[in-house]
């Protein structure tokens, strides 16, 4: 008895398959396991940039894949020829002349919106550091300068019984500080790098690299503050002035307490070696 031939999985949809899976593993399950590993409480999304990277590695892969021999080829290429050709029926004959139709459409539009001369507008000055929102002015780091009050209640938690205040204050500021430089390998490394140097993991994915903490043109020039703001608000709270801002800086509002955000600011300076501008007094 002549057995049948054994039914392959046409090599067209195995192909279309493999690109869609690869897409969804970067899209979907990448950020997913980012987040366990560095510890978050929301899934990390992986850079447009990697995103394209990715997906082009799966198309060219394919396309290896394909052109390995003619029998491939031919396989690959069937639907597609049946699919132009014509001759179908009902839903699929729909779909023929919507693809058609819709194809050398978005061609043209693409070739216009390339060609076409767009409108110059004025060109605005360029704000690196936009102003600081009225409601972040007064704010003040609680663990930079600690009052006797909060350090009497650390030296009672601790038990440091008859510690002198001035001892207190130092054991405070060493146990905040590293408490602090945790909280920022954890939540700024991928991106800022391990020496807030921008060299994070990440930070090559971006089409603008994070801040460069150490760059005296950075977090030197402005107040503790502005740090917080920009921690707890992200690239989503940035004014509409002088924009495009192009920061992917998230917004870790409701993701890290208040408390922690200030720690991890001492730790932004610390790291980088630097120190906050003083906020200057106002004479009435």
């Amino acid at each position: 008895m002549n057995e049948s031939p054994k039914k392959e999985f046409p090599i067209f949809w195995g192909c279309a398959l493999a690109v869609l899976v690869v897409y969804l593993v970067f899209k979907f399950a990448a950020p997913v396991i980012s987040m366990w590993i560095v510890g978050r409480t929301r899934p990390l999304p992986l850079p447009r940039t990697l995103m394209f990277i990715y997906t082009a590695l799966a198309l060219l892969g394919v396309g290896l894949f394909v052109t390995t021999s003619e029998r491939k080829m031919d396989a690959f290429m069937a639907p597609v020829i049946t699919f132009i050709g014509g001759g179908q029926g009902g839903i699929i004959a729909i779909i023929r002349m919507a693809v058609l139709v819709a194809f050398p459409l978005l061609i043209g539009w693409v070739t216009f919106s390339k060609a076409a001369p767009a409108v110059q507008y004025l060109t605005s000055i360029r704000v690196q550091h936009p102003t600081l929102p009225g409601k972040f002015e007064k704010l003040e780091n609680p663990f930079r300068n600690p009052d006797d009050a909060r350090l009497k209640k650390f030296a009672e938690e601790k038990g440091l019984g008859n510690m002198e205040l001035a001892k207190v204050k130092e054991v405070f500021a060493e146990q905040v500080l590293a408490e602090g430089r945790g909280l920022f390998q954890i939540n700024c490394r991928p991106c800022h790098g391990s020496r807030a140097n921008s060299n994070g993991p990440m930070a090559w994915g971006f089409r603008l690299r994070p801040a460069d903490f150490t760059d005296p043109g950075t977090i030197p020039t402005v107040v503790e503050p502005y740090v917080f703001w920009r921690i707890n608000e992200g690239a989503f709270g940035l004014p509409a002035e002088s924009t495009p801002w192009d920061s992917a800086m998230p917004s870790w509002r409701g993701e890290i307490p208040e408390e922690n955000m200030w720690k991890i600011i001492l730790a932004d300076y610390d790291i980088a070696g630097v120190t906050p501008r003083m906020p200057e007094k106002h004479h009435e």
